[in-house]
C-alpha cells in the first residue's frame, strides 16, 4: 500500500538522518527519533511540493509522486556515507527486556484507546467518540480538504480566506494518507499511535539520562500515559484543578492527536541538549566539532519549524517531566532503608494510586457514547489508482462539544461543552442583545441569546477582547502565534486580519464612526484603525509618566464627546485622552497595582458613569465622568462576583463576566 510506503521511506529518511547529528542511549530513543523527525520533516516536505505545484490540478498527488522519486534516492546516498552508530555510553545499570515490556504494554494501551475511540465500523460509517468531536469537527475537514480537494496554502474550510497554522501538518499528512490508500480513521490513527509511542519512549530515555535509572524511565513513561487525576473520587472531580488535569489528559492522548509530534521533537532537543552538556568542551577531533555543531543547527530548526507552539504544548511537557521526577521520588523512596519496609510499601501504594487514576480516566474516556458520522461517497482517481471515496462530514455544531446538554452563560462552568468556559477574557453584546463570550483556553467564541441560550460557537485560535461594530461585524483580539486583529462578519465569515506590528493585543472598543480602539498590550499603546484596517493614530509607551503605560489591559471610548479611557493597572490609575492620543487627565485606583489584573472598563453615556473591574476585587467601581468615586456595584444575592475579568452593557444591565465561576452574571442598573 502507498501510504505504509511513504510511511516506510520518510522513517528510513529519518534514522539515516538522525544518525548523522546525533547520539543515542538506547534502540527505542533512536527509533522514536527516526519515526518523529523523518514523518515531521518529510511532511514539511510534502506541503511545501505540494505548494509549489498549486497552479496544477493535483498539486498533492504531483508532491507525493516527487517524495517517491526523491526520498529512495537521498536514502541510497545517504545510507552509503551514513557514520557508524554513536551511542551515549555509558547506560544506566540494568536489562533491556523490560523496557521493551513496558513500551510493548503501553503501545497496546495506545492503540486500543485511540482505535477505540476513532474508527470506521463495517458499515462503512466513520464512528468516534463524543469527547473528540469538538476538535474533530473542524480538523477532519482539514485533512480531506487535501485528500479530496485542493487547500494549498493551507485555510479552514469553513471560512474561505482565513489562515489555518494550527495542527494544519498533522492533519495534512492524515489527509495525504488518505490519498495514498488509507481510510481517514486509520490515517488520523497510524499517525496517533505512532507519535504517542515516540513520546513515550523518548520520556523513558529522559527520565533514565537524568536519573542514570532504567527504572525511573520506566515509571515516568507509565505515569506520563497513566496520568491520574484521581478524578474518580467523588469529592476531588468536583474541584476545578482536577477537572482542570482530566481535561488536559483528554487533549494529549485523545482531542488534540499532533501535540504528541511536537511533545517528542521537543524532548529529543532536550536530550540532545543534555548530552551536549555534559560532553562539555570535550572535543577530540575537528570532525566531532563539526558533527556537534550540525546537531545544533538542525534541533534549531527542529523547533523553529514546530507549528504548535501553544500552551497545550507547554503543559503537556511540563507534565512530562513532572512525571519524570515523580518516578524519581518513588524510587528513592523504594530505596530508602529506615525505617525497613515502610518505604517500598509508601513507594508502591502511590504508584499504583497515580496509575490507577489513569486507567479510571482513560476507560472513562474509551467508554463514552460514540458518534456516527454521515458520508458520501465520491468515484475519483487519487492516490494513483481509481478508487471510491467516502466523504464524512461532521456537523460543525459538533465543535462546542457533545458531553452533556447545552448550558446558559449564566449557568456557565469550567469545561469545553456547549455554555462552559475555559478561562474566558472577553464579552461583548450586540444591538439586538445577543452575549457574545471569549473563551480563549477553548480557542473559541461562543454567541448567547439575550436570556443566556446557547446559540453558536466561532472557531478562532486565542480570543482575548472582542467587540461588535454598529454593522453587527465582530472584531476579535488573538495573541497566541497571531498578534493579529480580526473581522468578523455577523456570521462568523472571515473577512480581514490586522497586525501592523501588534504585539499582545488584548481588548478592543468601537467609538463613534465605529472607529476601532485596540489595546496592543505588548507595545503598551492605545492603536486606532478606520474599519477597513488602516491605522490613523497610535499612542503611548512603557513608563508611569502622563501618556504612558505599563501593564495596560483595557480601553472605553465614550460614544458621546469621543473622550478615550485607558486603563493603566500597573501604575493604578485610568488615564484619559482625546481621541488622537492627547493627554487629558488621570484618575487614580489603589485598589489595582496587582500582578496579572485584567482591569476592564465600560462607560455608561446615559447615566454619565465608568464602570471599572479587576479580577482582584469581588465588586466593580463606578466613577462618574470627572473621575470622582461614587460607589460600587454588586449583584443581587445570592449572586455574587468571582473574578471579574470584563464588563459589557445593554440597556439597564451590566454583564460581567467571571474567570474564578467560568460564568456571566448581570446587574440590573434599574434604580442604582
Amino acid at each position: 500500500m502507498l501510504a505504509l510506503i511513504y510511511l516506510t521511506l520518510a522513517i528510513a529518511l529519518g534514522d539515516l538522518l538522525c544518525r548523522r547529528f546525533y547520539r543515542f542511549v538506547s534502540l527505542p530513543h533512536r527509533w522514536a527519533a527516526a519515526i518523529l523527525i523523518g514523518i515531521f520533516l518529510s511532511t514539511w516536505f510534502t506541503y511545501l511540493a505540494g505548494l509549489a505545484f498549486a497552479r496544477t490540478t493535483e498539486p498533492l498527488l504531483s508532491a507525493d509522486i516527487l517524495f517517491f522519486v526523491i526520498a529512495p534516492g537521498a536514502i541510497f546516498w545517504l545510507s552509503r556515507k551514513a557514520p557508524k552508530l554513536d551511542n551515549i555510553a555509558p547506560r544506566a545499570p540494568g536489562s533491556s527486556r523490560w523496557d521493551w515490556i513496558t513500551l510493548g504494554a503501553l503501545f497496546a494501551a495506545m492503540c486500543v484507546l485511540l482505535m477505540g475511540t476513532l474508527y470506521i465500523n463495517k458499515q462503512g460509517q466513520l464512528r468516534l467518540s463524543t469527547v473528540e468531536t469538538g476538535d474533530f469537527a473542524s480538523q477532519l475537514a482539514i485533512a480531506q480538504s487535501f485528500a479530496l480537494g485542493h487547500n494549498f496554502p493551507a485555510e479552514y474550510p469553513h471560512y474561505v480566506g482565513q489562515p489555518n497554522p494550527h495542527q494544519f501538518l498533522f492533519y495534512f499528512q492524515a489527509g495525504n494518507l488518505d490519498l495514498l490508500g488509507l481510510n481517514l480513521a486509520w490515517s488520523i490513527d497510524v499517525l496517533s499511535v505512532l507519535g504517542l509511542i515516540s513520546l513515550v519512549a523518548l520520556v523513558m530515555t529522559l527520565g533514565e539520562l537524568l536519573f542514570n535509572s532504567r527504572v525511573v524511565g520506566r515509571l515516568a513513561a507509565a505515569f506520563f500515559f497513566f496520568f491520574g487525576s484521581f478524578g474518580f473520587i467523588p469529592f476531588l472531580s468536583s474541584q476545578a484543578f482536577f477537572q482542570k488535569a482530566t481535561h488536559t489528559t483528554l487533549h494529549i492522548f485523545v482531542n488534540q492527536r499532533p501535540l504528541p509530534f511536537a511533545i517528542g521533537i521537543l524532548l529529543f532537543v532536550l536530550i540532545f541538549l543534555l548530552d551536549q552538556y555534559r560532553q562539555g568542551r570535550l572535543v577530540t577531533s575537528p570532525k566531532v566539532a563539526l558533527r556537534r555543531a550540525k546537531g545544533f543547527v538542525l534541533s534549531g530548526l527542529l523547533v523553529v519549524a514546530l507549528p504548535l507552539w501553544n500552551a497545550s504544548l507547554f503543559l503537556a511537557a511540563a507534565v512530562a517531566l513532572f512525571c519524570m521526577f515523580a518516578a524519581y521520588g518513588l524510587r528513592w523512596l523504594w530505596k530508602l532503608k529506615a525505617p525497613p519496609i515502610l518505604g517500598p510499601v509508601v513507594a508502591a501504594a502511590l504508584a499504583a494510586s497515580i496509575v490507577a487514576g489513569g486507567v479510571i480516566n482513560l476507560v472513562r474516556i474509551y467508554n463514552s457514547p460514540r458518534i456516527e458520522v454521515k458520508y458520501e461517497r465520491e468515484s475519483l482517481v487519487k492516490g494513483l489508482v481509481f478508487r471510491t471515496s467516502d466523504i464524512y462530514k461532521v456537523p460543525a455544531s459538533l465543535a462546542a462539544g457533545l458531553a452533556g446538554a447545552p448550558v446558559t452563560a449564566f449557568e456557565g462552568g469550567h469545561g469545553s461543552g456547549k455554555g462552559q468556559f475555559d478561562n474566558p477574557h472577553g464579552l461583548a453584546v450586540d444591538s439586538a442583545g445577543n452575549i457574545l463570550v471569549a473563551d480563549t483556553g477553548n480557542g473559541r467564541i461562543q454567541k448567547f441569546s439575550p436570556n443566556g441560550t446557547f446559540v453558536t460557537s466561532l472557531a478562532t485560535t486565542d480570543p482575548n477582547g472582542i467587540a461588535i461594530d454598529h454593522a453587527g461585524n465582530i472584531y476579535v483580539a488573538e495573541i497566541a502565534s497571531k498578534h493579529c486583529v480580526q473581522k468578523l462578519a455577523p456570521d462568523g465569515k472571515f473577512i480581514a486580519k490586522w497586525a501592523p506590528g501588534l504585539y499582545g493585543p488584548r481588548r478592543i472598543a468601537i467609538g463613534p464612526n465605529d472607529l476601532i480602539y485596540v489595546v496592543d498590550s505588548g507595545n503598551n499603546r492605545i492603536v486606532k484603525f478606520c474599519p477597513h484596517g488602516q491605522v490613523l493614530a497610535s499612542w503611548g509607551s512603557g513608563g508611569s509618566g502622563d501618556g504612558q503605560f505599563k501593564g495596560v489591559s483595557s480601553v472605553a471610548v465614550d460614544p458621546i464627546n469621543d473622550k478615550v479611557y485607558v486603563a493603566d493597572p500597573m501604575n493604578s490609575r485610568i488615564q484619559v485622552f482625546g481621541s488622537n492620543g492627547q493627554f487629558l487627565t488621570k484618575w487614580l485606583i489603589p485598589e489595582w497595582a496587582q500582578p496579572l489584573g485584567f482591569e476592564d472598563l465600560a462607560i455608561d453615556s446615559q447615566r454619565g458613569r465608568l464602570y471599572a473591574s479587576s479580577t482582584h476585587m469581588s465588586v466593580i467601581l463606578v466613577f462618574d465622568l470627572q473621575g470622582n468615586r461614587t460607589g460600587t456595584l454588586t449583584p443581587n444575592l445570592p449572586d455574587k462576583l468571582d473574578g471579574p475579568a470584563a464588563l459589557a452593557l445593554a440597556k439597564d444591565k451590566l454583564f460581567v463576566l467571571n474567570t474564578g465561576s467560568a460564568r456571566v452574571c448581570v446587574i440590573d442598573l434599574q434604580k442604582r
